[in-house]
């Protein structure tokens, strides 16, 4: 896939001395500030629809902005020069919008008449980490840099998407994604406009919750209609180490296994829900639709069935660990970096039955797929097991040799 595909949808320019290329205006307000010049040719190659403003849009705006857009183009200096104060203000409102820019993340280039490094020195680590500068969603360069004569050099922009690979594997997942979306949400319109009240309807008969019901079934399709190989190797693949922390390894294996409590509706419970009092780990296993209350009970009466488990010693862990697995005895199931950088040993033979009344307040997250479903089968392979006669010693020691 192109670069120039990746970069689609409604772009931002956020820049003072940009000018308006609509038909009509005169050639002289087309060849103003290079910016002008650098949307138009962003236009062209890539067939962007931009929308532009010339001062820092209204803060609740963001949101919904930032939601929307591909990309941001964002000149730096929107204040008159020697304005101090206005400076200092204006400085202010770009680092949170920067922060928001992160938080959704979009990538953000700070085309600039000014000094990039002056630029750098004033935005904090947390958006715009000193070394490699690639780690950051932001991307730095003089307006003129960006031009070679009155021709945009794309290779700029392309060679730091190449690098930044978060940002690559968005765009190119936002891809596959959007395609996926539209073949779903189309093909079942076309099937049934009322398609959501019809599978509503069918979930409340089945006394399960509907909106769950509703969400799952369509993230399913989703994920079932997605292509997979829209990542190109040649720019995720490398041969070097990649030389990571243990800790910040640690934390992204944490990152994709568990979701934060922060995160998690506080009048809902699941299954993978997990919570800790003290030393002791509680993962509820009740399927989602037992963790439904039914008619007018609250979910404060729903009874989790929650297996019980305890924090595993670093030692105890490598002695296990056996060519990126661990060796786990059949009533237990080891779940790694599961919180904190900690693994935690569940027990199959420890089921408890609590509350969620009881539990609530205790939640620490909520374990995802493929780790939750791969303890559900364990734990269905552990209670529905058989046990065998055990086999006679003897019968298994070779006879002696004979000289």
């Amino acid at each position: 896939m192109k670069l120039e595909e990746l970069m689609s949808g409604i772009a931002v320019v956020i820049d003072d001395k940009f000018v308006s290329t609509a038909a009509g205006e005169s050639s002289e307000d087309k060849n103003g500030d290079s910016i002008t010049n650098i949307v138009m040719q962003l236009e062209q190659k890539w067939h962007l629809p931009f929308y532009a403003v010339k001062e820092m849009p209204l803060d609740k705006t963001w949101p919904n902005l930032l939601r929307a857009a591909s990309f941001i183009l964002l000149d730096w200096q929107l204040w008159p020069s020697g304005a101090s104060r206005l400076e200092q203000d204006g400085v202010r409102k770009h680092i949170q919008f920067l922060e928001l820019a992160r938080d959704y993340f979009v990538p953000v280039f700070i085309f600039t008449n000014e000094n990039p490094e002056d630029i750098a020195d004033q935005l904090p680590p947390s958006i715009y980490p000193e070394t490699p500068s690639e780690q950051s969603f932001i991307f730095i360069k003089r307006k003129a840099d960006l031009l070679s004569g009155n021709t945009l050099d794309f290779a700029h922009i392309e060679n730091w998407i190449k690098r930044n690979a978060s940002v690559y594997a968005l765009k190119a997942w936002e891809q596959a994604f959007y395609a996926a979306k539209r073949e779903l949400f189309g093909r079942m319109h076309e099937k049934s406009p009322d398609w959501p009240k019809i599978f509503w309807k069918a979930y409340v008969d089945d006394s399960v919750d509907p909106s769950s019901s509703l969400m799952n079934f369509i993230n399913d399709n989703l994920r079932g209609r997605m292509r997979t190989n829209v990542f190109d190797p040649e720019i995720l693949h490398t041969t070097s180490d990649m030389g990571v922390p243990q800790k910040d390894l640690l934390e992204l294996i944490e990152e994709t296994s568990c979701q934060p409590a922060n995160t998690l509706p506080q009048d809902e419970t699941r299954c993978g829900d997990l919570f800790m009092n003290e030393n002791k780990f509680f993962l509820n296993l009740l399927p989602d639709c037992d963790c439904i209350p039914r008619s007018t009970s609250s979910v404060d009466t729903v009874e989790l069935h929650c297996i019980e488990g305890k924090k595993i010693s670093k030692q105890k862990l490598a002695e296990k660990y056996h060519e990126g697995h661990f060796n786990e005895a059949v009533w237990e199931n080891i779940a790694f970096s599961m919180h904190n950088g900690e693994s935690v040993r569940f027990d199959f033979r420890k089921l408890r039955i609590k509350k969620f009344s009881e539990l609530k307040d205790q939640r620490i997250g909520r374990l995802l797929h493929p780790y939750l479903t791969r303890i559900q089968q364990r734990y269905a392979l552990y209670v529905q097991r058989q046990g065998l006669p055990r086999i006679p010693r003897e019968a298994i020691l070779l006879p002696p040799t004979k000289d």
